[in-house]
């Protein structure tokens, strides 16, 4: 077992991101940009030479890049037309970088049994890019059910250049189960995101939300999962989240604390019970994420 991450909360240089994976212990990562301004799918040789040096020295590899391509209309051609271009450029940056797998959002999504067929040209052509490139398209778990994403993977015949990464949070967001979901998804996953979820759906420590992680990792070991963990990428969100920040300036008057303060000393509550004044960092909550993920599967 793995564990893999979005690292890129102390900037978007690819260095910042793989000597974080070194402190964090993360064993491999996910890219989206190796700088400020440039995205994964516009890497050059050069680039790909540096990386890899980097990536020698700190001894980590790269699990996926996710080339940002959003959830796309189906029915729009000239959409429709972009993002196979913009799939097709993501799989070219893969190969110079020798990284197999692919993260991949599928089509708006309203209702599955009557627009599979719609769809499906532009699913079949993505997929054929990654199938001749013998790469893994990766579904991202997100603005879909679980039952869409089995839908869709049970139509290919769970060909191997089609997988999910299962979110147990985003099944929530989407109105499923997290249990459920799991259920109708464990066969066609070989990695999850390790997330948690407040009553606002903002992120919490594992174990303290209302996904009832705890449930879900007793069922993934009852049946022997052997696959990867995905930190989950939203803390990152909230820390950078300049409105959760902010205090009206009426309440400034009473010393009144953020929403993002308040969030900070609770999250300290537990990952520094006996710590009182101290408030952790970004690297403080991932480092308590991932040590919970070591001693649920005995890592």
């Amino acid at each position: 077992m793995k564990i893999i991450g979005y690292l890129e909360f102390e900037g978007k240089s690819i260095e910042k991101q793989i000597e974080l994976a070194s402190t964090l212990k993360v064993d491999e990562l996910i890219i989206r940009y190796i700088n400020e301004d440039t995205k994964i799918s516009d890497i050059t040789a050069k680039d790909v030479k540096d990386i890899n040096q980097l990536l020698k020295k700190e001894r980590k590899a790269i699990y996926a890049i996710d080339p940002l391509i959003d959830n796309y209309d189906f029915n729009n051609i000239d959409t429709v037309s972009l993002v196979i271009t913009d799939y097709e450029k993501a799989i070219n940056a893969a190969n110079l970088l020798r990284v197999n797998n692919i993260v991949f959002r599928l089509p708006i999504i309203k209702d599955i049994i009557t627009e599979f067929d719609s769809m499906k040209e532009s699913l079949d052509a993505i997929i054929e890019l990654a199938k001749r490139s013998n790469k893994t398209l990766l579904i991202k778990h997100e603005k879909t059910t679980t039952s869409n994403i089995a839908y869709i993977i049970k139509k290919y015949n769970n060909i191997k250049n089609l997988e999910v990464t299962f979110s147990p949070a985003d099944a929530i967001l989407n109105s499923d189960s997290p249990l459920a979901g799991y259920r109708v998804l464990k066969d066609y996953f070989n990695a999850f995101i390790a997330s948690d979820i407040d009553s606002i759906d903002n992120p919490e420590l594992l174990g303290y939300g209302r996904v009832n992680i705890i449930d879900l990792f007793k069922r993934m070991k009852r049946d022997k999962y052997r696959g990867d963990v995905i930190i989950d990428e939203r803390f990152v969100e909230l820390f950078n989240n300049k409105e959760i920040k902010k205090v009206p300036f009426y309440k400034k008057l009473f010393n009144t604390k953020s929403l993002f303060d308040k969030y900070l000393e609770g999250y300290a509550l537990r990952v520094f019970p006996n710590e009182k004044e101290k408030l952790p960092t970004i690297n403080d909550i991932y480092l308590n994420q991932i040590n919970v993920i070591n001693i649920v599967f005995n890592r």
